[in-house]
């Protein structure tokens, strides 16, 4: 039977024997971009665990951790030693105190809350960028707890879980799980961490931790090598940044509705409708939200991108007419250079054609001047034939004339 056994060691985070026996079945990622590359994900939510909904500090961190933890109060025992998925589980502690076994660690914090709607522990689900190593997304998943028990003096444990086999391949991502109470120098749970619950200050606090997180990743990023970088703004705040930057294209891209984060439940009803190629039963709101913003980004790409948006209207109207200004001027141009080029075209086709009449015309003067010349030549040469015999007459007749009228030699 596994069972978690933590070594206590100050001011570090200790990986448990379940963590070590997965990475010795893991192989390590390249360190290079995926097959499509593109901006690191960014995902980072602070949610607290409420016995208001149902819930137990020792349930979540069985589940996460995918260990067994008898839950002391209740007697209920959580035992998720079959989950798969589950790369990487520690536990870690403010600097200088001891980190604890994590079935003792939370078996208290549920001890030290007696109210029925009391939260027993915080969550901090931060995504790992793909481009990263294994070992690199474990170091980042332990400098961000160290961090966060650093600056709220709390306890806690944290699981890297892989990617689903049936989801997106790039969805690393830990779970940290803390105390909501922080940890005494004797080992006991004190006082409440008010500033995170605390109406003004509680969401500063959380922009300091997306701030963290995003600052983390992208140093981690940054020294593995990768030219990627994570950005913790919204797609509203990111696109506008984009259209102040004269980042047309990029602006393009980022004008999509967010997805609504679906959970276990909805996702696992998303898979199995997609393995049965059938519709969800009954009404799945996130998952018909998803769905819907889905396929608007779809239509979105295959209708181009969308006009830019743009802050100052006074401008924006100024800039639509001189484009348009110049598009009419382009526009007439144009057709003015169309009707040129065209003209110039029937030109040289009139004058191509007069050439091949005159050509025609010349060949047809010089076949009749040929056959005038042989004509000619025939003619002489017919009336050189008729002349002939009767000069050939003539000279046999003069000799013989004059022969008889002298004297005959021969009597």
């Amino acid at each position: 039977m596994h069972r978690l056994a933590l070594k206590e060691e100050k001011g570090a985070l200790t990986q448990t024997p379940f963590a070590a026996r997965s990475a010795s079945r893991q192989e390590q990622q390249p360190n290079s971009k995926s097959e499509n590359p593109a901006v690191a994900i960014y995902s980072a939510s602070v949610k607290t665990v409420s016995r208001g909904g149902g819930r137990s500090a020792t349930a979540a961190a069985a589940y996460r951790n995918g260990e067994e933890i008898a839950d002391l109060r209740t007697g209920e025992i959580h035992d998720y030693r079959r989950r798969t998925g589950v790369d990487h589980v520690a536990s870690f502690a403010p600097e200088g105190m001891a980190p604890q076994p994590s079935a003792e660690l939370w078996n208290r914090a549920e001890a030290a809350e007696v109210r029925k709607n009391a939260r027993v522990a915080r969550e901090v689900l931060v995504a790992l960028p793909a481009e990263l190593t294994t070992e690199q997304r474990r170091e980042l998943a332990e400098g961000i707890a160290q961090e966060l028990a650093n600056r709220y003096g709390t306890a806690g444990t944290l699981a890297v879980h892989q990617p689903d086999r049936e989801g997106d391949q790039r969805n690393h991502h830990a779970h940290i799980l803390m105390t909501t109470r922080r940890l005494e120098p004797s080992g006991e749970l004190g006082e409440k961490t008010r500033e995170l619950d605390d109406v003004k200050r509680g969401p500063q606090e959380i922009e300091w931790v997306r701030a963290m997180i995003e600052a983390r990743t992208n140093h981690a990023l940054e020294r593995a090598g990768s030219e990627e970088r994570v950005d913790r703004r919204s797609l509203a705040e990111q696109r506008t940044a984009a259209l102040e930057a004269g980042d047309e294209a990029r602006a393009a891209a980022l004008d999509r509705l967010p997805t609504v984060h679906e959970g276990p439940r909805v996702t696992s009803i998303r898979r199995e409708c997609e393995r049965e190629q059938r519709p969800p039963l009954g009404t799945v709101t996130r998952l018909q939200v998803n769905n819907d913003r889905r396929q608007l980004a779809t239509d979105r790409a295959e209708l181009g991108a969308v006009s830019a948006q743009i802050i100052d209207i006074e401008q924006a109207r100024a800039e639509r007419a001189a484009r348009q200004q110049v598009a009419g001027a382009a526009s007439a141009g144009m057709e003015a250079f169309k009707a040129r080029f065209q003209q110039a075209q029937d030109m040289a086709a009139k004058i191509e054609a007069e050439r091949q009449r005159l050509t025609a015309e010349a060949q047809r003067v010089a076949q009749e001047r040929a056959a005038e010349q042989v004509a000619q030549e025939r003619a002489q040469e017919q009336e050189r034939a008729v002349k002939a015999p009767k000069h050939a007459a003539l000279s046999n007749d003069g000799p013989a004339r004059r022969g008889r009228s002298g004297p005959d030699f021969e009597m």
